[in-house]
């Protein structure tokens, strides 16, 4: 991007002039006769709850101006108020990892460590954002960017930690309407067939999963679909695994084959489908890597649940008994809100007066009190809509300067564990090297948008007798009921007749040309996610929803209450994908590389760990307070 470029960012669909607190003049971001906010900034009232809020969320107005100013013009205030504030460890980012490494370090460093977070959004929790509703004065909830506790992949800390904070598993599984597409991969599940790529507006169900893994009679389910016959066919033998569709190859070349070629080559080539059928599965894909099927390998594909195993030979015949076998089990415990839970049982854990209860099962209906996050003398501060722009180690300590609601303020630690975007620690870390700057500029976060939905009445969604919907060739990949969770006083069961919330999710990156590579895909779907309006969303929110359950009474214009738009720009940590990144050796990796700690401010995220799930940030967290103690 050029280093010229002008000081706005695109909102809602048009330039917006960068909000006051962006300008960055020192006589404007300086108002000495002030002090810093507390928990509530001047100007706002007193029941200021932000998982309320509605409209544009994720990567809202406010949370990102300065951070762009800071990185595209390289422009940061030149003056700070120093504070009167002595900390133990100051972290950059209140997400998983950031609210983890400070649970980490007071658990070591004792009760009375003194610790602040600084967290440019509104709300803590990161990606992990809390979406409510209020319908005929019940309360509902959506997920806003991070949905489930992957338990197979736990570390022993991370089960430590889940432990502590009271979080039963099979119980939290338990609580499950078990039926549900997001939370095990054996259920009916339907995919809509959109009228603008396969004729007519179809809603098709069956055990889909179940089906690509050649369960069931697959073929009386791949009939349901309606493709032309020689597709229907072709698609069947594919997952049959009549021929092996590489028999051709040695095995050392269709290890070779898998893991160089896209599984959408695959598909077109050697399966003999065309494009329409092939994009039966971007979806999935999508929603996986954040790429459409041209950029997934063959190997990563089929390992993620898409077809055609059994059709690579007897090892792929093989291989497919034993994960369709292992995956039948497989559950994924997950909060009617997402991983929000787990960064509001942090957040209680660290300042037990911020919300009432102490359980998994109180969390849920818990109101909390966001005045008291950000309290004078209280051991752990949390300091919302305040974005870092400048980290030094000086004398033994670290220097922490961020802008707070248009003003610059400076504080003092010992110790500093930055939470945040990988690529912002060039532009706040002054002493950053340049291979650890080239290592930390690597990966590309994964844009991404969650909408939720509150509806009148779920009936027409639950008529379907499905557990969430496959929308390939449509805007938005999937859509389900939020997670029907019930737990504790809640109840996350949508009922006919009701309220309920629908769950949309979006993967705005554009579809290969044939010579870019995943990283420069999904820089174009940030930009892309900054020039779309929320007028765009919603409109398309609508059509979808009319398009796929109007046939059973569903009209948005009546029957749409609320939309929450949770855009997240900079989404999920980039992951390794074999057809564009090389294979390290051990230590070697972009990401191995770039968390390298600077003095006394080490690094904790997912981006640290090249893998975008809560187990990989709490793991991230443990490390770089290991580093500091």
């Amino acid at each position: 991007m050029k280093k010229n470029i002008t000081r706005r960012d695109f909102l809602n669909g048009a330039a917006a002039t960068l909000a006051t607190g962006a300008t960055l003049s020192s006589r404007d971001l300086l108002a000495l006769d002030e002090g810093p906010s507390g928990s509530i900034p001047a100007g706002r009232p007193s029941d200021y709850y932000p998982p309320s809020l509605t409209g544009m969320r994720g990567s809202h107005k406010g949370s990102f101006e300065v951070a762009h100013a800071l990185a595209w013009g390289g422009q940061k205030p030149t003056e700070y108020t120093p504070l009167k504030e002595e900390y133990d460890l100051v972290i950059v980012g209140a997400g998983i990892s950031g609210l983890t490494a400070a649970y980490l370090y007071q658990k070591e460093a004792g009760p009375d460590a003194r610790i602040l977070i600084l967290e440019n959004h509104d709300d803590f929790g990161g990606h992990a954002k809390r979406n409510e509703f209020e319908s005929g004065g019940q309360m509902l909830l959506g997920v806003g960017g991070s949905l489930n506790l992957e338990q197979d992949e736990f570390s022993e800390t991370v089960s430590s930690v889940m432990s502590d904070l009271g979080v039963d598993l099979e119980k939290l599984d338990d609580a499950r309407e078990q039926e549900f597409m997001l939370a095990q991969p054996d259920t009916n599940s339907s995919y809509f067939l959109n009228a603008q790529q396969y004729g007519r507006n179809k809603i098709v169900t069956a055990k889909w999963q179940n089906t690509w893994w050649a369960r069931g009679d697959y073929e009386e389910n791949v009939k349901k679909l309606g493709l032309p016959p020689l597709q229907q066919k072709r698609l069947s033998q594919l997952i049959g695994g009549e021929k092996d569709l590489l028999g051709d190859l040695s095995l050392l070349e269709t290890k070779e084959y898998i893991e160089t070629t896209s599984y959408e080559t695959f598909l077109t080539e050697r399966a003999g489908l065309d494009l329409a059928t092939a994009g039966l599965f971007n979806p999935l894909n999508q929603l996986i890597w954040g790429l459409g099927i041209e950029n997934v390998s063959v190997s990563e594909a089929l390992m993620g649940g898409s077809p055609g195993l059994r059709s690579i030979g007897y090892t792929g015949q093989i291989a497919n008994k034993i994960i369709s076998s292992l995956a039948s089990g497989y559950r994924s415990p997950l909060f009617a809100d997402g991983n929000a839970s787990i960064a509001r049982l942090l957040v209680r854990k660290l300042n037990p007066d911020v919300a009432p209860g102490n359980t998994m099962d109180d969390i849920m209906e818990a109101r909390f009190d966001y005045s008291r996050l950000d309290q004078a003398g209280a051991s752990v501060r949390i300091r919302l809509n305040s974005t870092v722009v400048n980290l030094t180690n000086v004398d033994d300590q670290v220097e922490v300067s961020y802008v707070e609601d248009g003003r610059a303020y400076m504080v003092r630690a010992k110790k500093c564990i930055f939470a945040g975007y990988n690529k912002m620690i060039p532009y706040i870390v002054p002493e950053v090297g340049d291979d650890q700057k080239e290592s930390l500029n690597y990966g590309v976060k994964v844009p991404l948008v969650m909408a939720n939905v509150l509806i009148k009445d779920v009936r027409p969604i639950l008529d379907q007798n499905s557990s969430g919907f496959i929308c390939p060739g449509s805007f938005y990949a999937a859509v389900a009921t939020a997670p029907p969770v019930s737990l504790g006083s809640y109840n996350g069961k949508p009922k006919e007749g009701e309220p309920g919330v629908l769950w949309m999710a979006h993967a705005p990156s554009p579809r290969n040309n044939g010579s870019q590579t995943g990283r420069e895909l999904l820089l174009l779907g940030r930009h892309r996610i900054y020039r779309t309006p929320f007028s765009e969303y919603e409109s398309e929110i609508k059509s979808q929803l009319n398009a796929m359950f109007g046939k059973a009474g569903f009209d948005s214009e009546r029957d749409v209450e609320a939309i929450t738009v949770n855009r997240w720009p900079h989404g999920y940590a980039y992951e390794y994908m074999e057809l564009y990144d090389p294979e390290w050796e051990e230590g070697e990796a972009p990401h191995e590389k770039g968390r390298k700690a600077i003095g006394n401010i080490s690094i904790a995220n997912s981006d640290s760990e090249a893998n975008a799930y809560l187990h990989s940030a709490i793991d991230a967290a443990a490390r770089a307070v290991k580093e500091i103690r």
